[in-house]
């Protein structure tokens, strides 16, 4: 009984926030609305790390890379255990041509990942590519290859087309 009344208590707890809306308007690629949505869920929940990344999410795809960096750089500092989290903001140190910080990220990613997650791979060999360390990235291509990434093979056949295009 008692352990009923917890079981439910942690997961009301936890749900509190009430993100799914959000979320849902994430995966619907609404990334204006689900801004504003995690905007005004941080109203009501400021150390929300959940609503951060999500609001972080929104601005990264919308192009606003600095506001996407504060909010991720939120989230973090409130849940530091979100691989998800190092990997979205390595993704916006790349794209704001933070090479060395970005590869930081990503490598702090997969180690949450505990390498197996080809998409954090894939990244860091993006970011180890840039800062000229062609072998190394060349490993972590083949890795997530490994692990059925097709982006990552498609990187490795083009020589790096992929990569080139980024940038631009």
């Amino acid at each position: 009984m008692f352990f009923n009344w917890l079981e439910e208590k942690f997961i009301n707890f936890g749900n509190r926030e009430q993100l799914e809306a959000g979320e849902k308007m994430l995966e619907a690629k609404q990334y204006a609305q689900a801004r504003d949505f995690f905007a005004y869920k941080l109203k009501d929940f400021p150390k929300s790390a959940k609503a951060y990344y999500g609001r972080a999410y929104a601005n990264f795809y919308l192009k606003n890379y600095f506001s996407a960096l504060y909010d991720i750089e939120e989230s973090i500092s409130f849940d530091n255990t979100i691989a998800d989290a190092y990997l979205l903001k390595g993704k916006i140190l790349y794209y704001l041509e933070e090479y060395d910080q970005a590869f930081l990220e990503f490598d702090k990613a997969d180690w949450h990942y505990r390498n197996e997650n080809p998409v954090a791979l894939r990244w860091r060999g993006i970011a180890r590519f840039q800062l000229g360390q062609r072998r190394l990235a060349i490993d972590d291509f083949n890795k997530a290859v490994a692990l059925g990434d097709e982006d990552a093979n498609y990187i490795l056949i083009t020589s790096f087309e992929y990569i080139r295009n980024l940038a631009e």
